[in-house]
């Protein structure tokens, strides 16, 4: 049995603020508390983030910090996902979240809501659907526990004390073990001393307390390996001790946009048919045209499924606009460009990251499809993370988002049930290849 455990919110996002508190913080520490009660009782567990921000994930938008935290749950193969929140907007109780009734979900939230009500001794707000999208794009049972308001001094009170959010984390915990049949056993050497809290420190500045000193440490760490800050160190709270400093000194590796690619049609097809498995067969596209231009067509895969949403295209562009990177839409209502053919706006796509990367130009016979092409800067973009607050604005960890899903499209094992047509498909790819000169 495995859970995934999700801390609501995070980073530039902190949830609910009221009464001197952040959601974000609450979140993460009743969740910190809850991982090591349900390992006692034989749970696996993983968490969606461990500091402020999702596992994976470090950009400014609210729907990829999201789509980290269900593909980090997809990836586990969880049997169980358990995102806690606090709420707020001037009420008091509990209540828990599903995507819909009837399933395995409301299940789980029957057994969770008693004891969470009984903890707190807050009203029982019941059990709510609502379309949310940790709710909606995992595919194993999904649960969102909203515990008290924190606008309401009475329910902030509570959850200001460390012991309550422990008791808060057992609720859970019971719960958790009641759906999976499991007789829940107490485990009195995994409860944190509230008396021994572990402040991280950024640049001089406390952002937080946790009361975990490894999960202090990892914050830290995480901070300064993505830039966040320059310098961050964990102090012990009884004593005013610093036990751990950490000094950013590394050397950043960029991913060039130009290049051989070495991910597989293959691979780019099943990573996007698990979102979307209505999705139009256009990856041969990215690899004809890729090639021709020399761009590594595989990143281009992963931009074109952060842009489109899978190719579900939920935004402003629309599937019928074959826009496949958001070329001209701009903000505010901008729709963008339109092209004739899927083809054409996968070349559209590519010449873009071309004028960007490079100066040359483009390569005999190729016609100019990308309406925007001249109006780039030619060259002042050669790798994915300095499109940061170019192709998107402001675009904080815009290309380093590209790259985290190119490595998991990457890591793909491929499974073919008619291996006689995945020998075939291979041969005729390499017969191809042969007479392309390569």
């Amino acid at each position: 049995m495995k859970v995934c455990v999700d801390p609501g919110h995070g980073g530039y996002d902190p949830g609910a603020v009221g009464n001197g508190l952040k959601e974000k913080d609450l979140t993460l520490d009743i969740c910190f508390r809850l991982k090591p009660l349900l390992e006692f009782n034989g749970i696996s567990v993983i968490l969606t983030r461990e500091g402020d921000h999702a596992v994976g994930h470090l950009e400014n938008d609210l729907n990829g910090e999201l789509r980290a935290r269900v593909e980090r749950a997809e990836s586990a193969k969880a049997d169980l996902f358990v995102s806690v929140h606090i709420n707020a907007g001037g009420g008091t109780g509990v209540e828990v979240l599903i995507i819909g009734l009837g399933g395995k979900a409301e299940i789980a939230a029957k057994k969770v809501l008693p004891f969470l009500v009984q903890t707190g001794g807050w009203t029982n707000r019941g059990i709510k659907t609502q379309n949310i999208m940790v709710l909606r794009e995992t595919s194993m049972p999904a649960i969102l526990t909203e515990n008290g308001f924190i606008d309401k001094t009475a329910d902030a009170e509570k959850l200001r004390e460390p012991n309550f959010r422990q008791a808060l984390a057992v609720a859970h915990a019971k719960g958790i073990c009641d759906y999976f049949g499991i007789q829940y056993k107490e485990s009195t050497s995994s409860l944190p001393n509230p008396n021994s809290m572990y402040r991280v420190i950024l640049d001089g500045k406390q952002i937080m307390a946790l009361s975990s000193r490894d999960h202090a440490i990892t914050e830290v760490k995480k901070a300064i390996d993505s830039g966040q800050a320059s310098k961050g160190i964990v102090q012990r709270t009884s004593d005013g001790v610093n036990i751990f400093e950490y000094l950013t000194n590394q050397i950043v590796l960029k991913t060039p946009i130009m290049g051989k690619e070495t991910v597989t049609i293959e691979q780019c097809k099943q990573y996007l048919l698990k979102y979307n498995p209505n999705a139009p067969d256009i990856i041969p596209l990215y690899k004809k045209n890729g090639e021709m231009l020399d761009i590594r067509w595989g990143y281009a895969v992963a931009q074109m499924i952060k842009e489109t949403g899978f190719l579900k295209f939920n935004g402003a562009v629309k599937a019928e606009q074959n826009n496949f990177a958001g070329i001209g839409a701009t903000g505010g209502g901008a729709q963008g460009a339109t092209f004739s053919t899927k083809e054409e706006g996968v070349l559209a796509h590519l010449e873009h990251l071309f004028a960007y990367a490079t100066a040359d130009p483009l390569p005999a016979g190729v016609p100019k499809v990308d309406p925007r092409f001249d109006l780039i800067k030619r060259g002042s973009c050669p790798n994915w993370e300095d499109l940061n607050g170019h192709w998107a604005v402001p675009g904080k960890g815009y290309g380093e988002d590209v790259v985290r899903i190119y490595n998991l499209m990457d890591k793909e094992v491929v499974s073919d049930n008619d291996s006689e047509m995945s020998i075939l498909r291979k041969v005729y790819e390499l017969i191809s290849d042969y007479y392309k000169g390569k």
